[in-house]
């Protein structure tokens, strides 16, 4: 499932008729969950260890495994700082596999490039998106009865969410927030796996070559002296 958060061409007249661009569907082979650098992801508000948080960044081999399911702890919130390695990304789109039912997340917002961003500050904030997540996902809410894996017909209880991609450029770290869930009777929310997709850049790892002179040559310099008592003349 897709969810279209990149809109374009509004036009606002009298009939309010909206001209939606489809967003730019993307491939596999846009995966950017190898470049990020899960031994730095954190988590606040986590119930789980650092461990299962890196588990939930999965590659093709375990796109179908549903543990371990990473919870919130205190109450339905939580804080993600995604970290990619030695470079910088363009992004497209985030793929969610969440809990369908009671702990299904529901707004979802987006920083870059933010390392100060906790509970304290998150609020007064701007992101740069809201995501709507739909009530879509893994349909079992008690975490003993969950299988090893479980297949989707069509995956449809994954959702990609398509965001603006000139808005996020240069994306050292993607911090997201999980604000609400759907339950307000419930104090949990559960995902299953995150999937990034966009294009990574990495840095240029060439050293910084200096050369320095060993001995100075009083020749070489005596025009540079010149210069010098000119400029101050």
């Amino acid at each position: 499932m897709s969810c279209e958060d990149e809109h374009h061409n509004h036009n606002h007249g009298h009939n309010h008729n909206h001209n939606h661009v489809a967003p730019i569907p993307t491939t596999a082979g846009q995966s950017l969950n190898n470049k990020i650098d899960t031994s730095k992801v954190t988590a606040l508000n986590m119930a789980n260890s650092a461990d299962d948080l890196a588990k939930v960044f999965k590659d093709s081999t375990k796109k179908y495994q549903i543990k371990p399911i990473i919870k919130s702890d205190s109450d339905e919130q939580m804080i993600i700082n995604i970290p990619f390695l030695n470079g910088s990304v363009k992004l497209y789109s985030i793929i969610l596999r969440t809990n369908g039912d009671l702990y299904c997340p529901k707004t979802i917002k987006l920083f870059k490039n933010d390392t100060s961003i906790d509970f304290d500050n998150v609020e007064s904030k701007k992101p740069i998106q809201v995501l709507t997540h739909p009530q879509v996902g893994v349909a079992y809410n008690d975490s003993d009865d969950l299988p090893e894996f479980l297949e989707s017909n069509n995956d449809d209880d994954f959702v990609e969410h398509y965001v603006s991609r000139h808005k996020f450029t240069g994306v050292n770290q993607l911090t997201i927030f999980i604000e609400d869930i759907y339950d307000e009777g419930e104090e949990e929310c559960h995902l299953h796996s995150i999937e990034l997709r966009g294009e990574f850049t990495e840095l240029n790892k060439d050293p910084v070559i200096t050369l320095y002179e060993l001995a100075a040559n009083p020749a070489d310099h005596k025009n540079l002296t010149i210069v010098e008592n000119q400029n101050l003349a």
